[in-house]
């Protein structure tokens, strides 16, 4: 099965391919300076905007907070971005697209459910053939397995891009290096790769650097808050820690370092890491009343590596922590959070409260679920029976499941 692209609106051809459109697939000189004009604009690298990072390949690495899923990047563009291109050099009339589609039968993979077996599978294969009127074509294959559903457009994509890529159009993608990142627990990329200076255009380049120069004549005092900033922010960083930091630095600021990043980014960063340090300075009050033999009691039973700030991995992880310690300290005086006593009718209010949220949230019987946040030490019959004496365990019950 056979197809071309169409093109059913008027627009002006650009310069030199008017000439060609209207002598159809005829041959057509060109100066050697028209020629290297349309080279440099077809090898000329795609917007930033318009580049998209697929993760190939995964790996785990042990670090000093626990493995760490890592995966590879390869960089791609959509095809709409080559069309867009290829409209913008040759105009909607200067060049076609076929695409021959066929199913090729009898090819052994392996089973998807069972990775040691093999099964007989089909696939989708189509050859692309592009056409420059008056430059002439060049062909691509794409290929996909049958039973994705979106099998023939994948392929298409693939074996239009290869086709381009023999014109110059979008070939600079293969030379980027594959970038190694840290993955977060759905297998995204913690933060975006930077492209190099030579895969990004010319005008974006002039475009940044211009944006620097207004930046420097409108904003003349910029640089001083800035550097107050930065000074508060390393401060908070040696406050919290090294895992938190990160935590921050990749979840707020693409994994950069902060001198590396935009004015809005650097304060984000700052409300961030002062967030978490106000979490730290509650932490340190709380452990102190708790001690120190039994705040280490609490991080082990959380699977942190140590007591230390430096291993609280993320702010989920420092709430959680927060919950427990604050709890404890709040049964040894009286005290909770701000000083006001909680009596047991409270506490078990809140622990129903949350529990029953925990219970809506993951199908699971309210029994359970007060049974699995109290490490089996509350029951749900036996909430009725407890005494202020138990507030601490309730609390902290309470904290794991909020």
């Amino acid at each position: 099965m056979s197809y071309v692209n169409g093109s059913g609106q008027e627009s002006s051809l650009s310069e030199g391919i008017a000439a060609v459109a209207a002598n159809g697939n005829h041959s057509v000189q060109m100066s050697p300076e028209r020629l290297n004009k349309i080279r440099e604009r077809l090898s000329e690298p795609f917007d930033p905007g318009e580049i998209k990072w697929r993760v190939t390949a995964t790996s785990t690495q042990q670090t000093k907070h626990g493995p760490q899923k890592r995966g590879q990047l390869v960089a791609y563009a959509d095809q709409r971005a080559y069309t867009d291109r290829l409209n913008e050099v040759f105009g909607e009339w200067g060049w076609t697209r076929d695409y021959d589609v066929q199913v090729a039968q009898n090819f052994e993979r392996r089973a998807p459910g069972d990775k040691k077996e093999t099964a007989v599978a089909a696939k989708v294969v189509v050859v692309s053939k592009v056409t420059i009127h008056g430059l002439g074509s060049h062909t691509g294959v794409g290929e996909e397995w049958a039973d994705d559903e979106n099998a023939a457009t994948r392929a298409e994509a693939q074996a239009f891009k290869r086709a381009c890529a023999c014109f110059g159009l979008g070939r600079y993608l293969y030379d980027l290096d594959k970038t190694w990142v840290d993955l977060d627990q759905y297998n995204r990329p913690a933060h975006t790769p930077s492209l190099p200076d030579w895969a990004v255009p010319g005008y974006a380049q002039r475009e940044a650097q211009r944006q620097a120069m207004r930046n420097q004549r409108t904003e003349p005092r910029q640089s001083l808050v800035r550097d107050e900033i930065l000074a508060k922010v390393r401060e908070l960083r040696e406050k919290v820690g090294y895992s938190l930091s990160v935590f921050v630095l990749n979840k707020y600021a693409g994994g950069a370092e902060p001198d590396k990043v935009g004015h809005a980014k650097l304060t984000t960063v700052f409300e961030k890491l002062t967030d978490i340090g106000n979490g730290i300075d509650r932490l340190r009050r709380a452990a102190a009343i708790v001690g120190d033999a039994r705040y280490a009691i609490i991080c082990r039973e959380l699977n942190f590596a140590s007591e230390s700030t430096d291993d609280i991995p993320d702010r989920d992880a420092l709430k959680l922590l927060l919950g427990r310690v604050e709890a404890e300290a709040a049964g040894k005086n009286g005290d909770h959070a701000h000083g006001a006593a909680i009596p047991i009718a409270d506490a078990r209010g809140r622990l129903l409260q949350a529990a029953r949220k925990m219970a809506d949230r993951t199908g699971k019987r309210l029994a359970d679920v007060i049974s699995g946040a109290s490490e089996g030490r509350l029951t749900l019959d036996g909430l009725k029976n407890l005494t202020d004496s138990d507030v601490a365990l309730v609390s902290a019950a309470t904290a794991r499941m909020e």
